[in-house]
Parts: C-alpha cells; sequence; structure tokens
C-alpha cells in the first residue's frame, strides 16, 4: 500500500511538472525582463507606461492582429478562400501552420480561427491573398497604411504573418494602438480569446483539424492574480522568431477600464509575467475622470482666437468634447488636467470649429501629457476697425499699402524737383 502511495505522489508530482500553474504572488517591484513595452488606455490611447515603446523591434507573429483586423474590415466571415500553391508552400519549413493544402477551401473564420489559435502562417498567407483579391491593393501598403490610421508612427509591414524581413518592423506602442482598433469587433475578440477551435473534413483532407491555444492567458494555464480577471479578457496573441525574441499582446478590462499591454524580447516564461505585473500595476494605480460635456472647458484659455485679426474667437465656457475620459493617477485631480488647443478650423458655417486639446499635468516642473481628444466650440465675432470696413483679406490690405506707397514716393518726388529747380 505505502509502495502504491509513493508512487502515486511521484506521478502526480511528474504531471505538476509537465503542467506548472503560474501565479505572480509579490508585488511588482518595477522590472521587467522584456525589453521594450508599453501599457495604454484602450479607450484613448492614453499612455500609462512606456519602456523603449517607440524602439523599433521585430513583431513576429502579432503581426498576425493587423492581419485579422484587415480581414473583418473587409471581408465576411463566410467567405471562401482557396490555398493557393504560394500560400501553403511559400511559408519558411518548419514555422507553424495548420496542415493546409494546395487547392483546399476553407471559410475565411475557420482560417481566423488557425491565424489566432494555431498562429497559423498558411492561413495568415491565404488571408493575405484573399485581402489584395477583395481591395485590389497591394498586401504592404494596406497593412501599413491600416496601421498608420490606427495610431502607428514607426512600423513597415510587407507580410501577413510576421516571418523575418529586414524591412518587416513595428514598434510596443504602434502594436497597442493597432490592437485599440481591433478589440472594437466583437467578432476579433472571440477568436482571440478562444481555446479551441476545430475545422471539419474539408474537400482536401478527410479529417477534423483541432487546434488548441498555446497562449497561458486563453488556455488557463496561467492563474489570473491580482486585479484583473478571465471575466474581463478581450485578446491575446504571443509571437516568436529567433529574431523577435518573444512577444505578447494583451487587453483586459476591468470596472469599465481597458488596458492593453505589449512586451517585446523576453522570456518564453516571463513575458506573462511582465504583463501582470503591468496590468495589475496599471489597474490599481489608474482610475477614469470623466471630461465629457463642458467640463473640457476649464482647461482652456479665456479665449482662443481663430483669426490673426481677433475678429473671430471662441470663448472658454463654449468649448465641449463628447465621450472623453483620462485616467489618473490615485491622489490625482482633474482640476489639475490642463490643455494646449491646436488652431480652430472653421466649419462652413463659419459660427462652429473643431480643434484637438491635447490634455497633460504638471509633474515635478514638466508636463505631463495625458492625451489627445477632438473638442467643438461656437464661434464669437469681434468688430474691429479697419482702412476699409468689413473687409479682412491681405489682398485689399496690400492693395492699399501699394497705393500708399505710391502715393507718398510721388509726393517725395514732386519735393525733390522743386528744391533742385530753386537751387539752380
Amino acid at each position: 500500500m505505502k509502495r502504491f502511495l509513493a508512487m502515486a505522489l511521484c506521478c502526480l508530482l511528474i504531471y505538476m511538472n509537465i503542467m506548472p500553474v503560474y501565479a505572480a504572488l509579490k508585488p511588482w517591484d518595477g522590472t521587467l525582463t522584456s525589453e521594450t513595452a508599453v501599457v495604454i488606455d484602450g479607450k484613448t490611447g492614453q499612455v500609462l507606461y512606456e519602456k523603449d515603446a517607440h524602439r523599433v523591434m521585430y513583431p513576429a507573429s502579432t503581426t498576425k492582429i493587423l492581419t485579422g483586423l484587415l480581414a473583418l474590415e473587409h471581408g465576411s466571415l463566410s467567405d471562401n478562400i482557396t490555398y493557393s500553391n504560394e500560400a501553403v508552400y511559400g511559408i519558411e519549413r518548419g514555422s507553424s501552420h495548420a496542415s493546409i493544402s494546395e487547392g483546399e477551401v476553407l471559410t475565411l473564420e475557420q482560417s481566423m480561427y488557425a491565424l489566432a489559435i494555431e498562429s497559423a502562417n498558411d492561413a495568415a498567407a491565404g488571408i493575405g491573398e484573399y485581402l489584395v483579391q477583395k481591395t485590389g491593393t497591394p498586401l504592404a501598403q494596406l497593412m501599413t497604411e491600416r496601421a498608420k490610421e490606427a495610431g502607428a508612427l514607426n512600423s513597415n509591414f510587407v507580410n501577413p504573418h510576421g516571418l523575418p524581413d529586414n524591412n518587416h518592423y513595428t514598434t510596443a506602442y504602434d502594436l497597442a494602438m493597432i490592437a485599440r482598433e481591433c478589440i472594437k469587433h466583437e467578432d476579433f475578440r472571440k477568436i482571440f480569446t478562444s481555446k479551441t477551435y476545430s475545422i471539419p473534413p474539408t474537400n482536401k483532407q478527410n479529417e477534423t483539424r483541432t487546434f488548441n491555444n498555446a497562449n497561458w492567458f486563453t488556455n488557463g494555464v496561467f492563474i489570473y492574480d491580482g486585479n484583473f480577471g478571465a471575466e474581463g479578457f478581450l485578446m491575446s496573441k504571443t509571437g516568436y522568431t529567433d529574431e523577435a525574441r518573444h512577444t505578447l499582446v494583451t487587453a483586459f478590462e476591468q470596472d469599465g477600464e481597458t488596458l492593453i499591454c505589449v512586451v517585446m524580447k523576453g522570456g518564453k516564461e516571463s513575458i506573462y509575467y511582465d504583463t501582470e505585473d503591468l496590468l495589475n500595476w496599471a489597474f490599481e494605480t489608474y482610475k477614469s475622470v470623466d471630461l465629457s460635456g463642458e467640463y473640457i472647458a476649464l482647461c482652456a484659455d479665456e479665449e482662443i482666437k481663430c483669426d490673426t485679426r481677433g475678429r473671430l474667437f471662441i470663448e472658454k465656457e463654449n468649448i465641449t468634447a463628447e465621450s472623453t475620459s483620462v485616467l489618473l493617477k490615485e491622489g490625482q485631480s482633474g482640476n489639475e488636467i490642463r490643455a494646449d488647443f491646436s488652431r480652430p478650423v472653421l466649419n462652413g458655417d463659419m459660427t462652429t470649429a473643431t480643434m484637438t486639446a491635447t490634455l497633460y499635468i504638471m509633474e515635478n516642473g514638466a508636463k505631463v501629457t495625458l492625451t489627445q481628444v477632438p473638442v467643438s466650440a461656437t464661434v464669437s465675432e469681434r468688430t474691429t476697425v479697419s482702412v476699409i470696413p468689413q473687409v479682412e483679406t491681405s489682398l485689399v490690405s496690400d492693395l492699399v499699402m501699394t497705393v500708399l506707397f505710391g502715393l507718398l514716393t510721388f509726393i517725395a518726388v514732386m519735393i525733390c524737383d522743386i528744391l533742385i529747380g530753386k537751387r539752380i
């Protein structure tokens, strides 16, 4: 009996070593193993934490979140994709794949699950070809332009899967901004949080293929410890190549706050610890402050001029913003928020204008930018005195100045002639 119990205990310990459960038990000490990282507010893009967030890096398979975003924006999940020879055999041998056959027909939905769960490069390649057919735009151009629209600043994409290419790069900040667009789509959130998915027999394969997610946040290997839980899980995507090392993009929501965390060039296990530490810290440190309606007017100057003559201007109480919020640290007050406003752009009616407000607070004598928000305003009119009443154009002003200068020149010449004549 004792021998049986000992053997059972050994088997249990072996099983526990094979399938460990990970949890962060100690408070974060402020250090990360990942080389670059960022945490942003998923609603506004406000940066809450960054470590070399704008340093150019290789994204590896985190590229696939952009591929998935474009697929959902330009396609339909029920569409069929017929896989070409290039899509199946053009990817790097030995890289992750879904065992797709040349000529095999899969739906976009099936391809998306293979992309997200299996991180299949053949699925990515097929979706890339599908996007080119749907849009008529070269894939590299389509991906890079969409990334810029999302707010990416230093990215260039040349393929849909992230396999190594010197011209295929991004940053932690850029990936976070792309993920911010991704999580707006319900189908994206569903697909990129799925643990498992099966593709039934197709025109080329008789067996059912089942994919199981290796992402620890998705498959439950990692215990959620701290301030965010599984119920607020919005998306996560890993990536790995020898050049990129391990990368991870993750988004969680709690109590109405949405945070996106990106860590790049870390360890296989440490990317999860880094992500949990950062998200726990951010959820614990920051709270949302609503700036909707006229609240934002308190951040403005007394008035903002719309033109150089000061004839049109905006009074602070006429500035409004919709659905605007920022995250502030515990102890900070909304009364500390200030704003720099861009030059107003007048609308066609000349009575309203739009601007961009850059919200900031002062910390240790320096401006700390929170976020940028669009604002609108009602324009006021102030009467001014000019040479020609009601005329404000530079063309007329220049004409008046030219006439005056010519007249003064003529008078000066006449005086000179008179004086010279007297001397003679």
